[in-house]
């Protein structure tokens, strides 16, 4: 009898947190030069019927000597641990040399399903490279720091084929809450401009 063989969906062993507390820790004067390899399509959010996501690929072009991953066991999942402080499952980390890419998964407020329109908000994660890679087209200006409302293609045709130097920063909610976030930059003659 034939049978069609299940794939294993094997989990993201670098996520956007380890790649972005991987610059923060060891990479947070130079960054690491990534490019856009892929953008998604808008999706629902299935906490937040307000929300939708976006995930972009980016490819690591520089050689990254360290960078922390979750393992990954042989059938595809993350290998979980119990936090010896809280008796928490945490994913376990080891650290590895020259990840190829990374994927981040963002989160945008939809204003027209239809249309497929979304906003961005200054304070959202997603902000610093969606703004960036606009500000790069020349469809927002230079000196952005407003809130914008896009559809996702013209955010696919802003991020095409960009290439730029990844950094981090902390930002925190108005609750206290911090999330890490991906700040892009253009290196010119050892000077950076954001």
């Amino acid at each position: 009898m034939v049978r069609i063989k299940e794939e294993i969906k094997q989990a993201d062993a670098v996520t956007s947190t380890t790649f972005l507390t991987s610059i923060n820790s060891w990479y947070k004067k130079t960054g690491i030069k990534v490019g856009v390899e892929r953008v998604g399509n808008l999706y629902p959010n299935q906490n937040d019927k307000k929300k939708w996501g976006v995930a972009v690929t980016l490819s690591i072009l520089d050689d990254m000597e360290k960078c922390r991953a979750r393992v990954i066991g042989e059938n595809g999942k993350v290998v979980m641990i119990e936090d010896e402080e809280t008796g928490e499952e945490k994913p376990k980390m080891e650290i590895i040399e020259d990840p190829q890419e990374v994927t981040f998964f963002f989160n945008v407020r939809i204003e027209d399903k239809e249309k497929k329109e979304f906003s961005v908000n200054p304070k959202a994660s997603c902000f610093p490279l969606f703004n960036f890679a606009f500000q790069a087209t020349g469809d927002l200006p230079e000196d952005n720091t407003k809130g914008f409302i896009c559809d996702i293609e013209e955010l696919k045709s802003s991020l095409r084929g960009i290439e730029f130097v990844a950094k981090a920063k902390k930002e925190s909610f108005s609750g206290g809450n911090s999330y890490w976030v991906l700040i892009p930059s253009v290196a010119m003659d050892d000077e950076e401009v954001y």
